[in-house]
């Protein structure tokens, strides 16, 4: 027979030699963890705890254990010690100190426990430095970064390599590793009168044992944490997938109603396949790793890489969260790629749905990399993010492999719907908006061979919006490694006679053609003289009717019924969280593609299977000005602010 459950209360006020009631509390979230079985919750109240939360052991089906923040904004675990020390002038406004070597309690890690001691795996803010010296030849040797972190008066101040960087420079810091110095320039202000934290763990609620299950993670704020960037996770155990939160390869999770912000790299990280930086590490054998955890409702901002990362799970949802101005560090560029919005690799039978992905510089929105079957992507808003709108990555699967529909993807600021090495996806009834010109080609969507891992054929497109791109699509050859593709029902915001749609050579790698064979190739297979050739003809651009009749000559009926209509227009107001989508046509005389995943709207409203379903992802769209609200969920936040 199973025992009572029981609360157990934490309090800043409380000691860990109390008995843990409501009357005598805890002082540390760790020794409730440490007293918690199988149905047990432990309330924490309002405060601050500087502490990483290991949970030993995890609940029972039926009997999770519960970690309860009594109110969110009021319960901050934090990976940072606030820092008062003998403060020397270096010159100016540069201030300096060592910190104790007692603070840094979290060594257990591969390499060092002190995130000041941790270089980056790769580095940030587009330069090139020791790291990428080692790999490509190139860079500074001398300039390094780590994985520390300065915040004053609650503001993470911004790391530099070099003391000379960031002596006419107010709100930024330096390591010196051969005196252990933390160089800090406070500009007006007085040192001795400000409130400084320093990090000094590397993760905020992650469990030493790998696999546990039946934990529930709510209503906490989490921050300031000196993690690590995931170069090569997969291959490389010190610069795993660690996030401030990590369910350490668990299973039956639920993390809900927290925010989690100022992370050094990663906010949280999910599934079982991300590596492990820790010395000897123990794995439960309670359950299956990386199965059916629930990622809900939870705020991911301001961190310095990425939202929420994870490699391998199964049955994972990921619902109804904030992704907002995620990679702060600038990441971008070679080896600098384990980051968006949300990225999950080898990600089976999942459900990302209803999240609000926004303003994440140099990131994707949403990246799904190296297998993804059975997977949804579905209802959620990506917008204004730095690159790729939705991005898929090394696959290879036959058609209806996994489903990306009703998303609004406005603005990103290279191409809003992207693919690679990846085949197998069906696409229907997203708006795919305002892709800015400056970018390669401002395409809607565009799908090429980059390597010879996988191939690129057999996605569905029907039923989309394709509004204000200078490229509606871009697709490869069908041949080689691409394949074929079926398109239909599509609105594409263009002339008829306006070359927007593309076919490129990228079949395989390296390119089967050269650029003027392939322009040939093509020009030949229309039989005309209007194709015209870009890049030298390794991309060929074709009107609709063009379009139609090669991928006809292929023995595919594509984009019969699709039209190419000018005037439309889309807008997006994150202040009012409304969306503009101007219609100078009656949409309901499109016809649609029917599908049988398909079954409710952006809104939630019914997704008519009779032929005659709206294009787009709001089945209320109509001829003239259309105003929805496309955001009822978590509030938006402004950087710093708690909800």
């Amino acid at each position: 027979q199973a025992a009572q459950a029981r609360e157990w209360v934490v309090s800043p006020d409380g000691s860990d030699k109390a008995t843990g009631t409501a009357a005598e509390p805890f002082q540390t979230i760790s020794r409730g963890a440490a007293k918690a079985q199988p149905g047990d919750t432990i309330l924490v109240r309002a405060g601050v705890y500087r502490e990483r939360v290991t949970p030993p052991r995890g609940g029972v089906d039926g009997q999770p254990i519960t970690y309860r923040g009594e109110g969110l904004g009021l319960v901050f675990i934090k990976g940072s010690e606030e820092w008062k020390p003998d403060w020397q002038r270096h010159k100016g406004s540069v201030y300096f100190g060592v910190p104790d070597k007692a603070l840094f309690d979290d060594d257990v890690y591969i390499d060092s426990g002190n995130p000041f001691f941790v270089e980056l795996a790769s580095t940030p803010y587009s330069r090139d430095g020791k790291p990428e010296v080692d790999r490509y030849q190139r860079g500074d040797s001398k300039l390094v970064f780590t994985c520390g972190q300065v915040i004053v008066n609650g503001k993470p101040y911004v790391q530099r390599p070099f003391l000379r960087e960031i002596e006419n420079r107010p709100g930024t810091w330096t390591f010196a590793p051969e005196t252990e110095r933390i160089y800090i320039n406070f500009g007006e202000l007085a040192p001795a009168r400000q409130q400084v934290e320093i990090t000094v763990r590397r993760r905020n609620f992650a469990a030493h044992v790998r696999g546990l299950g039946h934990i529930v993670v709510e209503g906490f704020v989490m921050e300031h944490c000196g993690n690590q960037y995931p170069t090569n996770f997969w291959n490389t155990p010190k610069w795993a997938q660690a996030g401030a939160l990590g369910l350490r390869g668990g299973h039956h999770w639920i993390v809900r109603d927290n925010l989690i912000r100022y992370a050094n790299s990663v906010a949280m990280d999910v599934g079982t396949g991300g590596g492990d930086n820790e010395r000897n590490p123990a794995s439960s054998k309670a359950g299956p790793s990386g199965h059916d955890n629930l990622i809900e409702r939870n705020y991911i901002v301001d961190n310095g890489a990425a939202g929420i990362v994870g490699a391998n799970s199964t049955r994972m949802i990921i619902r109804d969260n904030v992704i907002l101005r995620n990679n702060t560090h600038g990441y971008i560029g070679p080896k600098r790629y384990e980051h968006a919005g949300i990225k999950c690799h080898d990600i089976k039978d999942g459900l990302i749905e209803r999240n609000y992905i926004a303003d994440n510089p140099r990131n994707d929105g949403i990246w799904l990399d190296n297998q993804f079957p059975g997977t949804r992507v579905t209802r959620n808003v990506i917008v204004n993010n730095g690159v790729k709108g939705i991005f898929l990555e090394m696959s290879d699967y036959k058609f209806d492999t996994v489903m990306v529909d009703h998303n609004i993807v406005v603005g990103n600021r290279a191409i809003q719907f992207y693919v690679h090495d990846a085949s197998g996806s069906t696409v229907m009834h997203n708006l795919f908006a305002n892709s800015p010109p400056e970018a390669k080609f401002g395409q809607g969507a565009y799908i090429y061979q980059v390597t010879a891992r996988t191939k690129t054929g057999y996605h569905s497109l029907y039923n989309n919006l394709f509004v204000n791109h200078k490229t509606m699509l871009d697709i490869n050859y069908p041949s080689h490694r691409s394949g074929p593709q079926r398109l239909d029902h599509n609105v594409y915001d263009t002339a008829c006679g306006r070359r927007a749609f593309i076919v490129n050579s990228a079949a395989d790698k390296p390119f089967p053609w050269r650029p003027d064979e392939f322009f040939k190739l093509v020009r030949d297979e229309l039989g005309a003289d209007g194709p015209v050739a870009l890049g030298g003809g390794a991309k060929v651009a074709l009107t609709l009717d063009e379009w139609r009749r090669f991928w006809k000559g292929h023995g595919l009926v594509n984009d019969t019924h699709s039209v190419a209509r000018e005037g439309m227009m889309v807008s997006y107001h994150q202040d009012s969280l409304e969306l503009k989508i101007t219609m100078p046509f009656d949409p309901t005389t499109i016809g649609s593609t029917n599908h049988r995943w398909i079954d409710k709207d952006f809104m939630g409203e019914p997704v008519p299977q009779d032929k005659a379903a709206l294009p787009g992802p709001i089945q209320t769209l109509q001829k003239g000005v259309n105003v929805f609200k496309i955001w009822r969920g978590l509030p938006l936040l402004a950087e710093g602010q708690s909800p």
